[in-house]
């Protein structure tokens, strides 16, 4: 991606977009945005694209924030990617540990039997993920969680080598 050796944040919520992620993920631009510490990409999805860019505004952003309505590279992305921002759906989840991409999930509270928080539960346990739940999800402990986890030493990479560890690369 050309990016050098900033750290790429990735965050996503799926084709359509969803809400309070976008509405969390524009804080923790708005934040940590201009401060050209990190690399951030971040798809919006159709239904929440414009509203996130009126969001931002008048928002300084650094040339190293990405809005994008749709990642037409996410394996390009996702390779890159330090950490990851996303839901937590079963084949997300797949990917994440195939790539060893340490993340922080935040489970749809819209699905049958709450089975993201469970998916998510699974790599948490195993030391591979961080969980924000989004009845929990606001810019502010989003910006957190992120510090948090690139503060604490080894903490990206502990996230990431974990989550290789659960990794099925010869499921059937």
């Amino acid at each position: 991606l050309g990016i050098g050796d900033k750290p790429l944040l990735l965050s996503f919520g799926g084709s359509l977009g969803a809400r309070h992620i976008n509405e969390a993920v524009t804080e923790l631009i708005k934040r940590l945005g201009s401060s050209g510490d990190f690399y951030h990409i971040h798809a919006a999805g159709s239904a929440g694209y414009k509203t996130m860019l009126e969001a931002l505004g008048d928002t300084k952003l650094s040339e190293y924030t990405d809005v994008r309505e749709y990642i037409n590279n996410m394996d390009v992305c996702m390779a890159a990617a330090d950490l990851v921002i996303c839901r937590a759906g079963a084949i997300t989840l797949s990917e994440l540990c195939c790539c060893g991409k340490p993340s922080v999930l935040i489970p749809s509270p819209y699905v049958a039997e709450n089975h993201q928080y469970h998916n998510a539960m699974a790599l948490v346990r195993r030391g591979a993920a961080e969980i924000l739940e989004e009845k929990d999800l606001t810019g502010e402990k989003l910006c957190q969680k992120v510090e948090e986890i690139f503060s604490k030493p080894g903490g990206v990479e502990d996230l990431g080598r974990n989550a290789k560890k659960m990794a099925i690369l010869d499921a059937n």
